[in-house]
């Protein structure tokens, strides 16, 4: 059943919560998915070109408001979203976002949808969360300001690979080629981009009456 009135951010909302409650076992969906959900449903009466934005980026917590303040959705990887949970990671400039539908803004089938996020899916502890798919989410940070270093969430492929959040890339000078260095302190995995601020602030770090390389030697000549 089509209704006018449902605005493409609740029908991109309910989709989500749709295609969870199908798929219990899925941590999240690709934006992709929600579209084509969207339109299974008939939410909006047919495509609308608003529908790739409001998924990708309007309705998303953790990305920066352009302009939309929506806190609906929750950006797990590239192109991967799920419904947002209190305790989440988001920017600040989103405080205050509507979260969810109201019941009456949605239609008389769907309404029940409302209740299960707020009995259910918004009820999960966050050791829940955590565990869902293997995959571990940090949320020591709930609040994301502008030029913060606030904790972050990546995923990791099955190949180790990873996306660094673009608000962590811009505010270190992240670009594509720059080089990362990678070390290992105690159960921490430390990422360095090796920048030419990071090159530069070196720049006579190793002036001192020691040499690293005499130092090696006589490690070398100790181990003989």
């Amino acid at each position: 059943m089509y209704i006018s009135q449902m605005i493409i951010a609740d029908s991109i909302w309910l989709a989500t919560a749709l295609l969870h409650r199908q798929s219990k076992q899925a941590p999240d969906f690709a934006v992709q998915e929600i579209i084509e959900k969207v339109l299974a449903e008939n939410l909006v009466n047919g495509f609308r070109p608003g529908l790739q934005v409001y998924a990708s980026k309007h309705c998303v917590a953790n990305k920066s408001p352009n302009p939309g303040r929506y806190r609906m959705l929750f950006e797990t990887g590239r192109g991967r979203r799920r419904l947002f949970c209190e305790g989440d990671p988001f920017h600040a400039s989103r405080q205050g976002g509507k979260i969810r539908p109201e019941k009456n803004e949605l239609p008389t089938q769907y309404q029940p949808v409302v209740d299960w996020y707020d009995a259910v899916y918004a009820k999960r502890t966050h050791g829940d969360a955590a565990t869902v798919g293997g995959r571990v989410r940090e949320t020591t940070h709930p609040v994301l300001g502008e030029g913060e270093l606030g904790s972050e969430t990546a995923w990791v492929s099955a190949a180790g690979a990873f996306v660094i959040p673009e608000n962590l890339r811009r505010e270190l000078g992240i670009m594509e080629g720059t080089r990362l260095g990678i070390h290992r302190e105690e159960n921490r995995l430390v990422l360095e981009p090796v920048t030419e601020g990071f090159i530069r602030s070196l720049r006579g770090s190793a002036k001192g009456g020691t040499s690293l390389v005499k130092a090696r030697e006589r490690q070398h000549r100790m181990e003989k």
